[in-house]
């Protein structure tokens, strides 16, 4: 075989000059120069988002599947072709399976709020107390900043492209916040993140000129900057809007205790940040749909599905021409027939009079039943290939499936095929717990204090975040689901029945499973006085503070309760002078016991009273066979 030595040196040049330009673009966390970092950081980014163009059209693709409006040259081209009469595009197919079996598994998944729990291990009451503030922190936090709405975004982003993103960050208001962001605004080497853990991490984004000043406070370095627009089209620099491109990049450290970590936020005229990046990990939280073989972004619910929604949308094309073209009534008049065509109009008891051959009106038949037949079994075949069948998609249920205990398997069996998928949003919530935390600890370091406004039965209470000190015992964060008991009313109450009956739960405890609204206030007044109990003697263990029992609480409860408090906090190492309150408040309780039962005066030749059988109690839940006394 013979070699030409020019194709060699083409290209040996050509892979020196790709070498010199990657060398020039992927140290941008070394440089020490301010001007060199934010060429170098900017050109880094610029470098990977025109080797990854097809990303873009993907990203454009799966988000027309879904909502038939890309992202992707979102302000020009994609306007040009909408009805001037609904405003919507004028290729909207007419049964967007993407879109149904996407909400479907929306709705299901997203049902579940799970909540993210701090658990120890063979520890003192200080550290459940710890644990226990967490999660009161964590929650409130969720409640501040929205978390489970967004989360529901996160999870739509990742059906329909593959991956959705939340990003954790401290606000203008000095508080944790998260954001969604869309995959198109991040970018890593694909070669660096082959096996899904990237050590460098670029984002782009849009962002208001005045916005920056406020947030930075670099007047001059952000007027300087370069106008911005979504795209390269026309129409888009038709805006009121000042936005300025903004490239923010994370490089992790290379191992525990490096300093090559770094952290920078840079615009075209400067940079507005740099700081050192110690931490492990990106301040993003990722949610994959179907992880890939290879490669950090994965595959979307959309891209399962696109080829069998582009052949249902032909079919339905076909179906659609094939009506207008031929399904509509027509009439046959003989040539030599005398009949007046304008009396076949509309009017109502019009006669025609007619000579020779009497016209007739057909239709001829337009579509086979084979295509109707092929475009559902596709229909049918896309809801088995995402795991949703088409009942679900339109909120039925199967015929017979009448018994809570029946729709209870049945949604079980549901939930199966999404199992790996629920998996990982709960682990979401998990990775989202450890980053508000860490994010809250920084700024409480920094500014001494962190609050919080936690939801409880009773409205809303600031929390403070525990001190930092003890944040460094051990914890773990586990997620549940906030109620596991089936959904709708008859599952709930045949599972909740059958908990009653088996001994697991009282009936007290079943009505509050069964939380139907109209209970809610009934629930109140029958947990009051043990919610008291539980306030008094938490005061007690939590901050020393003291009040003590009253006739009007429940005596036999108090006393059982506290003797089950002292004796799981005396093992804990509570402090001496909260075990002394714990055995003033039980001693208390025993004197208000005897205050409230006077001795029986006794009585000579008196029959002592004999006891009366009662009836047993009745109960919708509990089932009754012993027959009543008469």
């Amino acid at each position: 075989m013979k070699v030409n030595p020019s194709s060699i040196a083409s290209t040996v040049t050509f892979q020196t000059k790709a070498k010199k330009q990657a060398e020039s673009v992927a140290s941008w966390w070394k440089s020490s120069d301010k001007r060199e970092l934010c060429a170098q950081l900017i050109s880094t980014a610029t470098y990977l988002k025109e080797s990854q163009q097809y990303r873009y059209r993907q990203a454009a693709i799966y988000a027309r599947l879904y909502g038939n409006m890309s992202l992707y040259n979102f302000i020009g081209s994609n306007m040009s072709k909408l009805d001037q009469t609904t405003g919507l595009p004028q290729d909207r197919p007419t049964f967007n399976v993407v879109q149904s079996s996407a909400d479907t598994l929306i709705s299901r998944i997203s049902q579940s709020r799970p909540a993210p729990v701090f658990l120890t291990d063979n520890s003192d009451y200080k550290e459940r107390n710890l644990a226990k503030k967490l999660n009161n922190f964590i929650l409130g936090e969720f409640y501040q900043t929205k978390a489970y709405d967004k989360a529901v975004i996160a999870l739509r982003d990742a059906l329909v492209e593959g991956t959705g993103i939340l990003k954790v960050y401290e606000g203008q208001d000095k508080k944790v916040a998260i954001e969604r962001v869309l995959l198109t605004e991040l970018l890593v080497d694909p070669n660096e993140a082959m096996y899904g853990e990237p050590r460098q991490m670029y984002q782009l984004k849009l962002v208001d000129r005045a916005v920056l000043k406020e947030w930075f406070g670099k007047g001059s370095i952000i007027e300087d900057a370069v106008k911005a627009y979504p795209d390269n089209s026309a129409d888009s620099s038709k805006t009121v809007s000042d936005l300025v491109m903004v490239v923010e990049g994370w490089r992790l450290p290379s191992g525990p205790g490096a300093k090559d970590g770094r952290h920078t936020i840079a615009c075209s005229s400067g940079v507005l940040l740099d700081e050192s990046w110690e931490k492990d990990k990106f301040p993003f939280i990722f949610l994959h749909y179907s992880p890939r073989l290879l490669g950090f972004w994965s595959q979307g619910l959309a891209e399962q599905l696109m080829g069998t929604q582009l052949e249902i949308n032909s079919l339905l094309y076909t179906i659609s021409r094939a009506i207008k073209l031929v399904g509509v009534p027509r009439v046959f008049q003989e040539m030599g027939s005398k009949v007046v065509k304008s009396h076949n109009n509309n009017d109502i008891g019009v006669i025609i009079t007619y000579q020779g051959t009497k016209p007739s009106y057909e239709v001829a038949p337009c579509v086979p039943e084979e295509l109707y037949a092929q475009l559902q079994r596709l229909i049918d075949y896309a809801y088995q290939q995402c795991g949703v069948s088409s009942m679900q998609a339109s909120a039925n249920k199967p015929a017979g499936l009448n018994s809570g205990e029946a729709q209870r398997v049945y949604d079980d069996i549901s939930s199966d095929r999404f199992q790996s998928l629920s998996r990982r949003y709960d682990n979401m919530f998990v990775d989202l717990a450890y980053q508000v935390l860490d994010l809250a600890k920084e700024i409480a370091d920094r500014d001494g204090k962190y609050s919080t406004v936690y939801p409880n039965k009773t409205g809303v209470k600031m929390v403070d975040l525990p001190k930092a000190d003890l944040l460094k015992n051990p914890y773990v964060i586990q997620c549940f689901n906030m109620s596991s008991l089936p959904r709708d009313p008859a599952g709930r109450m045949a599972k909740v029945t059958e908990m009653i009956q088996s001994g697991m739960i009282t009936i007290k405890e079943g009505r509050r499973l069964l939380d139907y609204p109209d209970l809610e206030q009934v629930e109140k007044l029958a947990n009051a006085s043990e919610e008291r109990i539980y306030q008094y003697l938490d005061d007690i263990v939590e901050d020393g503070k003291y009040c003590g029992p009253d006739p009007f609480m429940d005596l036999g409860l108090a006393n059982d309760t506290v003797v089950q408090y002292y004796n799981l906090y005396s093992s804990a190492k509570l402090e001496e002078e909260k075990c002394e309150m714990l055995r003033t408040f039980y001693s208390q309780v025993q004197a208000l016991k005897t205050a409230a039962t006077p001795p029986p005066m006794p009585q000579q030749g008196a029959i002592p009273p004999q006891a009366q059988p009662q009836p047993l109690p009745q109960s919708p839940l509990v089932p009754n066979n012993v027959p009543q006394p008469q």
